[in-house]
């Protein structure tokens, strides 16, 4: 029994959907994904919690401002920040994936009074993510496609032949694992396709500069907190091959109360691959903490 609806934040109208009552659970899903990331999720816990899994501006059915400056970090945590308050809570269990754990990462070390947990999924920490790109050369070169994605013209070559690079890239190993159907990942591809989705998908990567590193590590790291005390749970494939995982090394020293969970051969999603293990983990986390 989900329920799809919409909320105006920031000027921009969000697509969500949602499921359960009590407390809330705010998901945040990565590129390229959408809400359907959640889906496993948003069954397991619709039971205890109120669930929301939000499709971020730019993605799915929600606007898309054509301006990259309408993709930039400050403006994608005001999101999370209103979109809390707009279902009538000061704090929630805060869940992310790849770009949605880059913006809960950031909320964590600005806003951490919004956040009650944080799980986050294959997001690296912002501090470790930092030092990997300044010292590992491994990490820039996994990193290397973030200068193909802020080309001007990089949407038009990822829709090409019906998403076939990211398909290939994200998907058809998942698919080979038995972890998705082909009919599941259409759904990802007919996202894409939606008018503007995959341009203002990218003006995620445009709007960020991390490219090139050499010059964003110089760069001051602008958040305000060195250490997120709340209860953190990191679930992890360490064959990811967009992350190296000695991002995970030292991340103690950044968050007091965390707990790593390392998934042996599983890449990028982990909540698409082992969903089942996955929600165990974050079910005993949950009563734990």
């Amino acid at each position: 029994m989900w329920k799809e609806d919409y909320v105006t934040i920031n000027d921009v109208k969000l697509h969500y959907v949602t499921a359960g009552e009590g407390e809330l659970m705010l998901f945040l899903h990565g590129f390229p994904y959408y809400w359907y990331n959640w889906r496993h999720q948003i069954e397991a816990f619709s039971r205890d919690y109120k669930v929301v899994a939000v499709d971020m501006r730019g993605y799915n059915l929600s606007e898309k401002p054509e301006e990259v400056s309408s993709y930039d970090m400050s403006i994608l945590v005001s999101d999370v920040k209103k979109l809390i308050e707009a279902f009538g809570e000061e704090e929630c269990i805060l869940v992310g994936h790849d770009w949605g754990g880059a913006i809960a990462w950031t909320l964590a070390y600005t806003n951490p009074e919004y956040i009650s947990k944080l799980i986050m999924f294959d997001a690296p920490h912002p501090y470790t993510f930092r030092r990997e790109l300044a010292e590992n050369p491994a990490q820039r070169e996994d990193s290397s496609y973030m200068a193909y994605f802020q080309r001007p013209d990089s949407h038009e070559h990822l829709l090409a032949d019906n998403g076939r690079r990211l398909r290939q890239m994200l998907f058809d190993p998942v698919v080979e694992k038995g972890a998705m159907t082909e009919e599941e990942v259409d759904t990802y591809i007919e996202a894409w396709k939606r008018p503007g989705a995959m341009k203002a998908m990218l003006h995620y990567y445009r709007a960020i500069s991390f490219y090139p590193f050499e010059d964003h590590v110089k760069k001051p790291l602008d958040l305000p907190y060195e250490q997120f005390d709340k209860p953190t749970l990191q679930l992890w494939g360490d064959a990811d091959v967009a992350f190296e995982n000695s991002n995970l090394d030292g991340m103690e020293e950044y968050v007091t109360d965390l707990i790593i969970h390392r998934f042996p051969g599983v890449g990028h999603a982990p909540h698409l691959e082992k969903p089942e293990e996955v929600n165990r983990l974050m079910e005993e986390f949950l009563k734990e903490k």
